[in-house]
């Protein structure tokens, strides 16, 4: 039996932070106009809910409405008015949040990847959140897609390779002290700075502040 698709909502209903070290080796399908796109996912970042000042259900009506429904479902905006960037929500219940994808490896339908990302090498195709979006054609239309039962997008389970690093979250300005950001140590595909620290799965809860913490 092959790699299980990721239905149980339970799964992606706990805090952000577990959820983006768990995605870390999970494979993203994405088929739409006639190409079945796959990538293993080696790179995420965590956003909380209004009380993580780098989140943006902490500042904008839309991603707060989005954030905080159901988990598993889609969330993407653009970013720089270029960019579509895909996040999928998790969250405990009655709160909100979302990890983002930030490093995708390219492992099915690379040749159609390398036509909409202009015939850039491999190693770039899905090396940061602006180029998965545009590898895998992600629309800003996809909010609100559930990847537990669409037919255009799933989440299939996959293996990481250890080591998996921790380290602050990229590009932002405020809440820069946690260490939100996962990825594969030895990975070609992780976007930039590939400084960190080990973390296992048995570490992650100790990522995750006290309910009422302040995120900085």
């Amino acid at each position: 039996m092959g790699p299980e698709r990721i239905v149980d909502l339970a799964w992606f209903a706990r805090h952000p932070v577990e959820v983006a070290w768990d995605l870390i080796g999970c494979v993203l399908c994405v088929t739409r106009n006639g190409d079945n796109l796959a990538g293993r996912i080696v790179e995420t970042e965590a956003y909380a809910g209004p009380a993580d000042p780098a989140s943006h259900a902490s500042r904008l009506q839309r991603a707060r409405g989005v954030m905080a429904g159901s988990p598993g479902t889609v969330y993407v905006y653009r970013s720089y008015g270029i960019h579509t960037i895909m996040n999928v929500v998790a969250h405990l219940p009655g709160a909100s949040g979302a990890v983002l994808l930030r490093g995708l490896e390219p492992i099915h339908g690379i040749e159609a990847m390398r036509a909409r990302r202009s015939g850039v090498d491999d190693g770039n195709i899905g090396s940061g959140p602006g180029r998965i979006g545009q590898a895998l054609g992600i629309r800003l239309e996809d909010t609100g897609i559930d990847v537990r039962t669409s037919q255009q997008f799933a989440l299939v389970q996959g293996e990481a390779n250890a080591p998996i690093l921790s380290s602050p979250r990229i590009g932002i300005s405020r809440a820069k002290a946690v260490r939100w950001r996962f990825f594969e140590a030895a990975n070609c595909h992780v976007s930039r700075d590939r400084r960190g620290d080990v973390v296992d799965r048995a570490d992650v809860y100790c990522l995750i502040p006290p309910p009422g913490t302040e995120i900085t």
